[in-house]
């Protein structure tokens, strides 16, 4: 700025130029110039809540429990009846199969309801095995996110940058708890898959699940033994064919069949 002429009391005089004061500059720190630990540090490590995922886990994997042990409750009441019926058939000369069959018409009965209730059953595993999906899936997610931050910090520091101590414990501790829990999952996950597959054998195989077939064995061996004493090996065969072919013309199971043999080979 140029300097000005003052004319005071008959002297002239220059105005003396005022110091100009420059405003002190602070360097403002950049994006750049952020140092790597505080950038580290605003990659959050994911945790995911787990309490609410647990508890509706936990409630579902009692009510898939409570179910199959309620199934499995009826199955062995009618194999109760069953045996009972069997030892009344054997035991009472007077007992028709015809009235026998009525009576096993109201255990096959009860053996639909069973299978509604495997079908519920199966419902319920599908649903806990979804979850067990979905969890698997999330924590796989976290797993391998945390892994990659962890291995990041570890390659950072090898390199000689600054970062985050604490962070990087926690990861350390972190990753291992979440292989377990992904491992626990996956094995959760197979035996509900299990499950399943039983339930549907179950299902397919409703007779087999709920027969009573002590009595028949035993009064089975009975009568080979009978049977070969008398006639000898080859007697077998034809006591075998006996049963099966009572079974099939009466229409009933060969566990009755074998009763019903025995009964007339005692009268013999």
């Amino acid at each position: 700025m140029p300097k000005r002429i003052i004319i005071k009391s008959g002297e002239i005089t220059e105005e003396k130029e005022a110091p100009v004061i420059e405003p002190v500059k602070t360097e403002e720190k950049t994006e750049d110039a952020k140092s790597i630990e505080a950038a580290i540090e605003e990659v959050s490590i994911v945790k995911t809540p787990l309490l609410e995922e647990d508890r509706e886990i936990s409630e579902a994997e009692i009510d898939v429990e409570t179910a199959f042990e309620a199934l499995k409750k009826k199955i062995e009441e009618i194999k109760t009846r069953e045996k009972v019926t069997q030892q009344k058939f054997r035991d009472q000369p007077d007992m028709s199969i015809a009235i026998l069959k009525k009576i096993l018409q109201k255990w096959d009965l009860l053996r639909e309801e069973v299978r509604k209730g495997i079908a519920e059953v199966i419902d319920k595993c599908r649903r806990l095995k979804t979850m067990y999906e979905a969890r698997f899936s999330r924590l796989e997610e976290e797993l391998y996110f945390n892994q990659i931050e962890l291995d990041t910090l570890r390659e950072l520091e090898e390199q000689g940058e600054p970062i985050s101590i604490s962070k990087k414990e926690e990861l350390e501790r972190m990753v291992p708890e979440l292989v377990k829990e992904l491992a626990k999952t996956d094995e959760k996950y197979k035996e509900i898959n299990a499950k399943i597959e039983q339930l549907k054998r179950m299902n397919d195989n409703i007779y087999e699940v709920t027969a009573y077939k002590d009595l028949a064995v035993k009064l089975y061996e009975e009568m080979a033994t009978i049977v070969q004493e008398r006639r000898g090996e080859e007697a077998l065969p034809a006591l075998r064919a006996q049963i099966d072919s009572i079974a099939q013309r009466e229409g009933i199971p060969r566990e009755y069949a074998t009763i019903y043999v025995y009964k007339k080979l005692l009268k013999k």
